[in-house]
């Protein structure tokens, strides 16, 4: 097995983007930008490339927003 190395700290360009929550657009964006904390170069070769990404709210061990 391979070891996969992990890069942190990524600023990731995705270029322009439709804006969505759910199924309903809000608007676009002309360019979007996200920091990556961490990834290996081939997770973020997808993340490039994807034709969708959702972003999703984390929630801490108690069930409540962090």
């Amino acid at each position: 097995m391979t070891k996969m190395t992990k890069l942190t700290n990524i600023i990731v360009d995705l270029g322009p983007r439709l804006i969505m929550v759910g199924k309903e657009a809000l608007g676009t964006s002309d360019n979007i930008s996200i920091q990556v904390a961490e990834s290996t170069t081939e997770e973020l070769e997808k993340l490039k490339s994807a034709f969708e990404i959702r972003l999703v709210k984390m929630l801490g061990e108690s069930g409540k927003e962090k």
